[in-house]
Order: C-alpha cells, then sequence, then structure tokens
C-alpha cells in the first residue's frame, strides 16, 4: 500500500472533523471553545473538505474526456 501526501492530508482533515465534532458538542453542553473559535475550525474544514471533493471531481471529469466515444 503506498501512502501519499494526498491521502496523509485527507486522514489530518477527518480527524480535524472529528475534532470539531467532538467540540462542538461540548459547545452545546456547556463548555469547550468559544463560538468564534469553533466556527472558524469549521470554515477551515468545509473548505478543506471542498478542495478534496474538487480534485475527486476533476479526477472523475478528466477520465470522461479521455474516453473515445462513439
Amino acid at each position: 500500500m503506498k501512502i501519499t501526501l494526498e491521502k496523509v492530508l485527507y486522514w489530518l482533515l477527518i480527524l480535524f472533523i472529528v475534532y470539531l465534532i467532538i467540540e462542538l458538542i461540548r459547545k452545546l453542553l456547556g463548555g469547550s471553545l468559544g463560538f468564534e473559535e469553533l466556527v472558524i475550525g469549521l470554515l477551515i474544514a468545509n473548505l478543506g473538505y471542498s478542495f478534496y471533493i474538487n480534485s475527486k471531481v476533476s479526477e472523475h471529469l478528466g477520465w470522461h474526456h479521455g474516453k473515445n466515444h462513439k
């Protein structure tokens, strides 16, 4: 199994999202990070996941462009 930088970054993003979910639950229960820090973290996670989805869609569309249509 080949470990690439993309896979490592993807798993770091997943761990960050899990951390933010835990912090969100803690915030709802009355503790944890401040509201601003939590919102900034969620925005960063959203941005990172958007880039990941964009790269996957680009690969898929590139595959379609390479196919010969009859």
